[in-house]
């Protein structure tokens, strides 16, 4: 079992709950815990360090694994869409964008109330102006993130808000430019602030609550960098994570901080299963701000 089965592993524990450490003892279940022990899996993406440390079974576990995944009801595997992308998305912001960004709203005059298509159109064309203007004034290349909001229901007919556009943008394109650009109503633009511990990512969640995409939570463009995955083969045996389990928000951070020197521990959240013993920890760390500023110098 891997990382792909993530959603197997619901049930958040909270602290107050068993010792985590009896988990396996006190719970029973169909496959017995990672016989193969424990592989760690890291996604850094700008100053953000996503740590997952999640179960490994042999083939005949993980065929009856892949079942189990597809029992998943269509109400919980739209929850872990949703989760994905915001995810996805903070991950995306993290990696590309920082504090000499802007986020962008782009609005329509009253007079002007497009539909979906129409505002997706309007949208792609102010992107490619937006373009052709960066490369007129030899500028750095165009890299966005976007998403529409608002509009009607098409099956109630019942109005929210009006359509308009939320962006994450880079910088340097003054605001009068954009709204000349934009042409349809105001372009309102603020700075990014990233905040201290997790950076962008109420921005990229709040952008991605309303989405009225149609079938894409986002759009952005093909230049942006991808997060650095990085899987270690090396196996955490079920000792060593049952150790950790024993005072998870205390051992887990000495344990994070010891491996990543350079980055501090923000949190540390724990998934149990109904069907699978083990658990599913997945840890947030952040660069430590001496060392950002080294790296941004």
């Amino acid at each position: 079992m891997g990382w792909r089965y993530e959603g197997l592993f619901e049930r958040e524990w909270q602290p107050g709950e068993m010792d985590l450490s009896q988990y396996w003892r006190s719970e029973q279940s169909m496959i017995p815990v990672g016989r193969m022990g424990y592989r760690r899996r890291s996604i850094l993406a700008g100053d953000r360090l996503e740590c997952e440390i999640y179960p490994v079974f042999g083939r005949e576990d993980e065929a009856r694994a892949r079942a189990a995944r597809k029992n998943v009801t269509p109400e919980k595997q739209k929850r872990l869409n949703r989760q994905r992308a915001e995810r996805y998305i903070t991950q995306l912001a993290e990696t590309n964008f920082s504090e000499k960004d802007i986020e962008l709203t782009l609005t329509y005059k009253d007079i002007y109330q497009p539909d979906f298509e129409r505002c997706q159109k309007d949208v792609t064309n102010f992107v490619r102006r937006v373009k052709r203007y960066r490369e007129k004034n030899h500028m750095d290349p165009l890299k966005y993130i976007y998403v529409i909001e608002g509009g009607f229901e098409r099956k109630s007919g019942y109005g929210t808000t009006k359509l308009h556009c939320h962006m994450m943008m880079n910088g340097g394109v003054d605001r009068k430019v954009l709204e000349e650009i934009w042409e349809y109503g105001y372009a309102n633009t603020i700075q990014l602030q990233p905040d201290e511990d997790r950076g962008l990512e109420e921005l990229a969640k709040y952008m991605i609550k309303e989405s009225k995409m149609h079938g894409r939570r986002f759009c952005h463009s093909r230049n942006l960098k991808k997060p650095l995955v990085k899987t270690r083969d090396a196996k955490t045996s079920n000792r060593t994570v049952k150790a950790m389990l024993k005072d998870i928000q205390h051992d887990a951070r000495e344990e994070m901080e010891k491996r990543y020197p350079s980055y501090k521990f923000i949190e540390c959240k724990v998934y149990c299963s109904d069907q699978f013993d083990g658990v599913y920890i997945k840890v947030l760390m952040r660069r430590r701000r001496n060392e950002w500023q080294k790296r941004k110098s």
